[in-house]
């Protein structure tokens, strides 16, 4: 699972230039994931509740404000707070179920594979209220009037991300035949969520589901997409299903487990606020985002695109990134020795072996923010008469980028008007500020800001209150 800009699928079928399939591979928007994603809206779910689309947003709410407080909302409100549905275990539900002749059905499955979240959920109860839901507000015809949207945006995403897309790629990288089917969905009510969704179904082939959350649109809410950005996406969500598996094979969990927990808790609240709730995703994650930039690489993107992704991945925390690509390419150079990945992963857990008793050091040298003067951090008595203010680091920083957010205050709580530079030989940034008396305040000094060594600014929030 990827949460990028925005929260870090598309229905289609996987050509096949290089084995997926003999089909092409076309991206859909699918009814399954954009109702499964409004009633998660309806019910509060935040990371479904994104508004990018201010259009599509409205049309949702004007549409099924009358439903609000439908049975199924009540369901998944209930549910969501006991048992943590959200991000990926919705959309594990939204395609773990089949739509046939205007009918939701629970597909049965060769193995089990929808998230655990769901396993205390009267999961039989949740799709016949999604069926009730979708028979009350006629849903058909809330997706048939945006079909005109949907296509535009397939059509785009089609012209700018498949066009020069290396299928090729993938079973030459891994070694690996696949036999599954592989599909794009594109999730228009899905903000930024972007996830990989895997399906056993019990005749058939397993299927791959790339969920790709859509949030830049134009003026007219025609979805835009950035190829730098959603090919990277794309090529992470279909990594996983050549990498995720290896880790249960043989005794490689008991191998990894002691290392790879003492890795997870020093870098514990970065991988929770992205989703990553134990080491076995961190894992599997680092390897997934490890083997984009090998892609990136082996594909001719420029160097400069190939150090950006690697200084986005540290800023997410993935420190060891570089290294861990670096390793990737040992084995591509070593195919003889190495026919497939599953043969180089006893070199993953000796690389993850290595690293945990470097990481600290590691740690160590990203950036920070040491004070902020005047001395307002964290005080409740600020002088609102103050109008400038300078933050202070722990070492030097490139100039060519700044990353000032907004904190959860919201904007009105956003003390910041101009950025005055660095100073100190880039060890300070200066801004103008305008407060009020009485006020609280916050910003977000983020991890795009960095080092000269490319090591990424510990995201920092910056909170006070006017006397």
């Amino acid at each position: 699972m990827v949460l990028k800009k925005k929260i870090l699928g598309l229905c289609v079928f996987f050509a096949s230039v290089f084995g997926f399939s003999q089909e092409k591979l076309i991206p859909k928007v699918d009814e399954r994931v954009e109702a499964v994603s409004i009633v998660f809206r309806l019910a509060g779910a935040e990371e479904y509740s994104r508004n990018e689309n201010k259009k599509y947003a409205e049309d949702i709410r004007t549409y099924f404000e009358s439903f609000k407080n439908s049975e199924i909302i009540e369901f998944i409100k209930e549910n969501r707070n006991q048992n943590g549905l959200g991000y990926d275990a919705v959309m594990s539900m939204a395609t773990h179920i089949s739509f046939e002749k205007n009918k939701f059905k629970l597909i049965t499955e060769k193995e089990n594979t929808l998230d655990k979240r769901w396993a205390k959920v009267d999961i039989k109860k949740f799709v016949s209220l999604l069926n009730e839901f979708y028979k009350k507000t006629n849903f058909q015809n809330f997706f048939n009037n945006h079909a005109e949207d949907y296509a535009k945006a397939e059509k785009e995403y089609q012209k700018v991300v498949l066009s020069d897309f290396n299928q090729n790629w993938y079973p030459k990288f891994y070694g690996k035949t696949p036999n599954e089917e592989y599909k794009i969905i594109l999730g228009f009510g899905n903000g930024g969520g972007n996830y990989g969704i895997k399906v056993n179904p019990k005749n058939g082939k397993t299927i791959v589901n790339a969920i790709v959350g859509v949030w830049d649109f134009d003026e007219n809410g025609e979805a835009k997409f950035d190829k730098n950005e959603f090919q990277t996406l794309l090529i992470h969500e279909f990594n996983h299903s050549f990498v995720n598996y290896i880790l249960e094979m043989k005794d490689y969990q008991a191998q990894l487990e002691n290392s790879a927990e003492k890795i997870y808790k020093l870098v514990e609240k970065d991988m929770k606020s992205q989703a990553y709730g134990n080491w076995e995703t961190m894992i599997n994650e680092s390897l997934v985002r490890a083997s984009v930039i090998r892609y990136m690489i082996d594909n001719n993107y420029s160097q400069k695109e190939i150090n950006e992704e690697i200084l986005i991945q540290r800023g997410r925390k993935f420190l060891w990134i570089k290294e861990l690509v670096d390793l990737l390419g040992n084995y591509e150079q070593n195919r003889q020795k190495y026919p497939t990945l599953e043969s180089f992963y006893p070199e993953i857990i000796a690389f993850y072996k290595n690293l945990e008793p470097n990481l600290k050091t590691l740690i160590d040298k990203q950036p920070k923010v040491v004070s902020v003067s005047p001395d307002i951090w964290d005080k409740e008595d600020v002088d609102a008469s103050i109008t400038e203010i300078t933050v202070n680091f722990s070492t030097k920083l490139s100039s060519e980028r700044m990353n000032v957010k907004i904190g959860k205050l919201g904007m009105e709580h956003f003390p910041l008007k101009q950025s005055l530079g660095f100073e100190n030989e880039n060890k300070s940034i200066k801004f103008k500020v305008e407060l009020k008396p009485n006020t609280e305040y916050e910003f977000v000094l983020g991890n795009r800001f960095r080092d000269l060594a490319g090591f990424p600014l510990e995201e920092t929030t910056i909170k006070f209150k006017t006397k």
